[in-house]
Parts: structure tokens; sequence; C-alpha cells
């Protein structure tokens, strides 16, 4: 057989085979695709951000996983190597956005095929502002009073302030921190205290050490002024 004889059987019926190769790899591909197996699992979702944006509103801390692949190749991958995040690197003004949840694989995830990966959800809606910070003052909280016949004349707030910083408008409407409740109830001597401060909100963080120290100085009433204080209180009895 020559070699134009060959060609010619080679060629014969040629659309037909192709066909059947077409189809012989969708069957394939088909099989393949439903042979694989899917694994769910929740992470961490971090924000990343370069810029002087921040959130200023509530996202979700995480997200749903899911993993389509092999059995042998998704289920030994660690947790920790599939990272999901939302990029604030491109937004420079303060507004609503919607913005995609991003996935970055890393370590055992890397080079695997087939590897679907997919989140839940696909996107947060996040309001960004602008990170500030300042300086804000702290108020102690007491309850209980001092011993009868002693008063307290001064105190001391060491520091009487803590930086915050935050999202602007979370930061602009901050007064003052209040510490945790100092109890007063029946001191009759000087006294001092290591208390933390209380922060409630939850976009704003605070520099340094969250714990002060307050110092309260307490004396005796002098005598002289407990008489006239009973005296006043007498003649009030008298006239009613």
């Amino acid at each position: 057989m020559n070699s134009r004889e060959l060609l010619a059987k080679a060629t014969e019926k040629w659309p037909v085979k192709v066909l059947s190769l077409a189809a012989a790899l969708i069957i394939s591909a088909f099989y393949k695709m439903n042979t694989l197996e899917t694994r769910s699992f929740t992470v961490p979702l971090h924000v990343e951000s370069v810029g002087a944006l921040i959130p200023a509103s509530s996202y979700p801390q995480s997200v749903k996983i899911n993993l389509r692949g092999e059995n042998n190749s998704i289920f030994p991958i660690p947790e920790g190597d599939i990272e999901a995040y939302i990029d604030l690197g491109k937004y420079s003004h303060e507004d609503s956005y919607r913005i995609p949840i991003q996935i970055r694989k890393k370590g055992s995830a890397l080079g695997i095929e087939p590897l679907e990966i997919t989140v839940e959800p696909a996107d947060v809606h996040i309001r960004l502002e602008n990170k500030i910070s300042r300086s804000i003052s702290i108020s102690p909280s007491f309850r209980g009073s001092i011993a009868e016949g002693y008063e307290m004349t001064s105190q001391l707030i060491i520091p009487a302030a803590i930086t915050a910083e935050g999202p602007r408008s979370n930061v602009e409407a901050l007064h003052e921190f209040n510490t945790e409740t100092i109890d007063l109830g029946g001191r009759r001597e000087n006294f001092s205290v290591m208390i933390n401060i209380i922060n409630n909100d939850p976009f704003i963080v605070t520099h340094g050490n969250r714990m002060i120290e307050y110092r309260g100085t307490i004396r005796q009433i002098a005598r002289e002024a407990q008489i006239n204080d009973e005296t006043d209180e007498s003649d009030e009895a008298g006239e009613q």
C-alpha cells in the first residue's frame, strides 16, 4: 500500500472520527467531573488596606470555603492554606461599597489540579471611612460611698487620657472612656487601684496599656465641721 492509499485510508470518514473523538473527550471529562469530591470549611475574613480608609460598618468575620477536586488532593489541604480577604487598596473616598471576597492559595493548595474554589458570600457590603486618631480623656466610675465622717479631697488618674484610633465618625463621636467600677464602700484612707478602661466600640483601637492607675485622697472631716453640720440639721428640724 503506497503513501497515497495510506493517506486516503486515514482521512476516510474523518468527520465521523473527529466527532467520535470529541464525544469520547466529553464523556471522559463528564465522568471525571462527576467523580470529584466537595469539601467545605470556614476561614477568617481578613481586611487588607494600605490606604487611609478602614471599615466603619460591620462585616462577616469569617466566610465559608468550598473546595471541589479529587478526594486525595483536597482533603489533605490544611484550612490555613486557603485565605479569604478583601482588598481596600483601590478605594479612595468615604462611601459604602460592595467589595468582592478574594481567595489566596498557599502551601499545599498550590499546584493542585483540578481544584475549584468558591466562597460564600461572594462579596460584602461595607462602609469605608478615613482612619483618624485623637486623645480621649478617662472618667472613673464608682460604686458605694466613703465611710461616714470622711471625704475625698482629690483624685489622680494615670494616664488621664489615651489615644483612640478608628473610623472618623466613631472617633469624633467619642468624648471619654469610662473605667470599670471602682469600689469606694467604707474607705477611710488614701488608696490606689489599677483598673481597666472600657471600650465598647469594636471599630476603635486604643494604643498603650488598657489599664490606668486611680489614686484617691481621703481625709476625716474635722470635728468642728461635723458639729456645724449637726447643728444646721437640728435647726432645720426645729423650724419644721
